[in-house]
């Protein structure tokens, strides 16, 4: 199994922490965000990375490369003016067999994984945050049975049961007809400035995509100043 990382961006809005480095690269327990991300699929037994890498990307291959791990590189050259759709899109021939897709600015707890692909991982899922959200969140609209219905920014709050926090595994055949739908989606001008959760949302009809409920404060994003004191302070509780 191999592990796609999306890790191009500028992370511009977290400049008033002075930060200028590939958000990755911040700092948390046990080293930075990359770190945590590699050892954390080590440890489900994934050993092969796709990393898509934009901003500062010579710092990004260094610090992946200290790991064992094998490591394939794909540049989003247009990484300012692009969003995660279009990295994705550029990483595409990565997208075969059963694979694991993580936001690079993610911070999760090394278990979840190792939950998220327990009994196979016979069918893709998505690491939802079942919390109240704002307008900010990439949001999911599930039904009874935890079938992921809708997903994205846009969705009204109350409809939704939680946050897709940047983790997700998707099975061969979802993975090969999400290959179509960022084709689809990449190669046209409004496309190449969506978040890629806009050609997952493609895939819903036609595939089960499960949201996988977890722990409070098991996973989160890192965006923005507050979101990164936050972390600091869920850091600090814990073991």
């Amino acid at each position: 199994m191999k592990a796609i990382l999306l890790a191009a961006g500028v992370g511009r809005r977290l400049a008033p922490l002075g930060w200028d480095r590939p958000k990755c690269l911040l700092p948390c327990p046990g080293g930075t965000l990359l770190n945590n991300m590699i050892e954390a699929c080590a440890a489900a037994g994934i050993d092969q990375f796709a990393i898509v890498v934009g901003y500062q990307s010579e710092q990004v291959e260094q610090a992946a490369t200290r790991h064992r791990s094998r490591f394939t590189f794909v540049a989003n050259r247009e990484f300012a003016t692009t969003n995660t759709l279009y990295s994705l899109y550029v990483a595409r021939d990565h997208l075969h067999g059963g694979v694991v897709l993580i936001n690079g600015d993610v911070w999760f707890d090394r278990t979840l994984l190792t939950t998220l692909l327990a009994c196979g991982a016979s069918s893709s899922k998505l690491a939802v945050d079942a919390k109240k959200c704002g307008a900010e969140e990439v949001k999911v609209v599930t039904d009874s049975r935890r079938r992921i219905r809708r997903i994205g920014k846009d969705l009204p709050p109350a409809q939704c049961a939680g946050e897709y926090v940047g983790i997700g595994y998707f099975d061969r055949t979802a993975a090969e007809d999400l290959t179509r739908r960022l084709v689809e989606r990449a190669e046209s001008t409004e496309g190449r400035t969506l978040y890629f959760e806009s050609a997952v949302e493609d895939l819903l009809d036609t595939h089960v995509v499960e949201a996988a409920i977890i722990q409070p404060n098991q996973a989160f994003e890192i965006d923005t100043p507050e979101d990164y004191r936050d972390a600091e302070r869920i850091w600090q509780t814990k073991p």
